[in-house]
C-alpha cells in the first residue's frame, strides 16, 4: 500500500509539473480533464469484467491515443463515461445492456443471440461472447460535447465444449464494423446531446488468451465524421513488447540499442542488484511509448539520488522524439522518481520523494 500511495503522490507533482510548463510539447502531447470531473460508475463495471489493471489503463491510454489524429489535446478536454453508465453496460442476470445478447428483450445487446451460430473462421461457436467491454471518452470544447471516442475490448478466442476457437481476422472485422455502426446508432438515437453533428471514434482493443505478449492491443478503429451513417474503418496494429528482449531488439533496433546504452549509464552507478526493465508499445510498426522501471534494493538515499540524476543525464540518448518516454526508479520496492519526456520534447521532467 505505501508503494501505491508514493506512486500516486509523485504522479501528481509529475502532473502538476507538466501543467505548469507553458511549452508545445504539453500542449501537444497531454489532454486536460473537464473541470469538474465527475466520476462514472462504470468503473466498477470495468473492474469487474477485467481483472488486469494494466489492460484496463493500456484500453484507455490507448484509446486517447488514437483519439489524438481526430480531438487535438490542445482543442478540447475530456470526460468519461457520460452516456454509457453501469446500467447503459450492464448485462449480469439478465439485464438488458450493451454488453448481453441480442434478443427479443435486448434489442440493443452487441453480442449475438444464444441460438446464433458464430463462425469464428476456425469453428462454429453458439451464443458467442466476443464484446466484453467498451471504454467512453468525451471530448468537450467548453460546455459543448465535440465528439466521442468508444474502445470496445473483444476476445481473440472463443471457448465451447472445452475446446479453444481463435477468431479469424477476417471475421473479427466483420463484427467489429457492423457492431461499431450499430453503438454508433444507438448512441445518437439514445442521447439527445449525441446528435448526428458530434463525431464518433470506435476503437477496438483485442485481448489476447496466447502466451504471446505482444498480441494484444488495438487492431482497428472507425471513423464517423459529422453528420455520417456509415464509418470509415482502418487497421491498426499495436503491440506491447518487453524491454528487453530479442522481439524489442528485431521491432525497434535503434530504440533498442539506446535502451542499451541507458541501461549501462544506470548501472555504472548502481551496478550491483540494479534492473532496467520495461515495455515498449509499437502503433503500426513504430515505437510511440517506452515505460521503463528502475528497481533497486539496499541501497542508500544517496546512492538512489546519484542514480536519478544518472538518468536525467543519460535521457538524452534516446533521440526519437516520436515516442512519449515514461522512467520509474524503486528503491526496497518504495518509489523514489517518476520522470517523463512528452512526444515532440527532448526535456525529461522528473519529480522524487525526496
Amino acid at each position: 500500500m505505501r508503494r501505491s500511495t508514493g506512486l500516486l503522490a509523485l504522479a501528481g507533482l509529475l502532473a502538476l509539473s507538466g501543467c505548469q510548463a507553458d511549452s508545445a510539447a504539453s500542449v501537444q502531447a497531454d489532454y486536460r480533464a473537464a473541470q469538474p470531473f465527475a466520476n462514472s460508475d462504470s468503473t466498477a463495471k470495468h473492474i469487474g469484467l477485467l481483472g488486469s489493471e494494466d489492460v484496463r489503463f493500456e484500453a484507455e491510454r490507448g484509446l486517447m491515443d488514437l483519439s489524438r489524429q481526430y480531438f487535438p489535446p490542445s482543442d478540447v478536454a475530456f470526460r468519461t463515461h457520460t452516456f454509457l453508465d453501469f446500467d447503459e453496460l450492464d448485462a449480469t442476470d439478465g439485464s438488458r445492456g450493451l454488453l448481453g445478447t441480442l434478443r427479443d428483450d435486448n434489442p440493443n445487446g452487441l453480442n449475438p443471440n444464444n441460438n446464433e451460430a458464430f463462425d469464428t473462421g476456425n469453428g462454429v461457436v453458439q451464443g458467442a461472447i466476443i464484446l466484453v467491454d467498451i471504454y467512453e471518452v468525451d471530448w468537450y470544447k467548453g460546455d459543448t460535447l465535440a465528439g466521442i471516442s468508444l474502445g470496445l475490448v473483444v476476445n481473440d478466442t472463443l471457448s465451447q465444449n472445452g475446446e479453444e476457437h481463435k477468431i479469424g481476422d477476417e471475421q473479427l472485422r466483420s463484427y467489429i464494423e457492423v457492431t461499431s455502426s450499430k453503438l454508433v446508432t444507438y448512441m445518437r438515437e439514445r442521447f439527445n446531446e449525441v446528435s448526428s453533428r458530434v463525431p464518433i471514434l470506435t476503437a477496438a482493443y483485442r485481448l489476447d488468451t496466447s502466451e504471446a505478449a505482444s498480441n494484444w492491443g488495438y487492431v482497428m478503429e472507425g471513423w464517423f465524421a459529422q453528420g455520417a451513417a456509415q464509418g470509415k474503418f482502418t487497421a491498426v496494429k499495436e503491440t506491447n513488447v518487453t524491454v528487453p528482449s530479442a522481439q524489442f531488439t528485431a521491432d525497434a533496433p535503434e530504440l533498442a540499442q539506446e535502451f542499451t546504452t541507458f541501461k549501462d549509464d544506470v548501472r555504472s552507478v548502481l551496478s550491483n542488484n540494479t534492473y532496467v526493465t520495461g515495455t515498449c508499445r509499437l502503433l503500426n510498426n513504430e515505437p510511440s511509448r517506452l515505460d521503463l522501471t528502475i528497481t533497486t534494493h539496499g541501497k542508500m538515499l544517496s546512492e538512489v539520488m546519484a542514480a536519478a540524476q544518472a538518468v536525467e543525464n543519460s535521457f538524452g540518448t534516446f533521440t526519437d522524439t516520436d515516442v512519449e518516454y515514461h522512467v520509474t526508479i524503486i528503491n526496497n520496492d518504495e518509489p523514489y522518481a517518476l520522470g517523463h519526456r512528452l512526444s515532440q520534447s527532448k526535456e525529461l521532467k522528473m519529480v522524487t520523494a525526496g
